[in-house]
């Protein structure tokens, strides 16, 4: 398995047409190579396995291991107004995985803020409207 970008999104859906989506996208180039593997490899998805281990999992339909990650998920709820973001995963292999609300439905080690200040100094920053605009 490997990952062709990462992208942490940023949005707050209850705004309407005010929303503003604030991304941050990391190509996995091969100067950030060993830093994603190292993230993949040493952080944990819901005190379950490794982020690697899980990604491989979607890709594959591991259903078991995707159930075990999912049913050892934090039980936070969205208050109304509060900022959702969401952890994608482009893999090589064309498969997209998808983390949504990444912060409240997840517990992903060494991601905030390790990970994050690495993708905000390294990735690339795109602020969009609404898509009602």
């Amino acid at each position: 398995m490997k990952i062709s970008s990462i992208k942490l999104e940023h949005t707050n859906p209850s705004l309407g047409p005010h929303e503003k989506i604030t991304s941050i996208q990391l190509v996995a180039a091969e100067k950030h190579a060993s830093k994603i593997d190292s993230f993949l490899q040493s952080s944990k998805i819901n005190n379950t396995t490794s982020l690697f281990e899980y990604l491989e999992a979607v890709e594959t339909n591991n259903k078991q291991l995707i159930d075990s990650v999912l049913n050892n998920a934090p039980k936070n709820v969205t208050n109304e107004g509060q900022e959702i973001s969401n952890l994608f995963f482009s893999l090589e292999s064309g498969v997209t995985v998808t983390l949504a609300d990444v912060y409240r439905r997840f517990e992903l080690s060494h991601f905030y803020p390790d990970f994050t200040s690495y993708m905000m100094e390294n990735g690339e920053v795109n602020d969009d409207l609404s898509p009602f605009d």
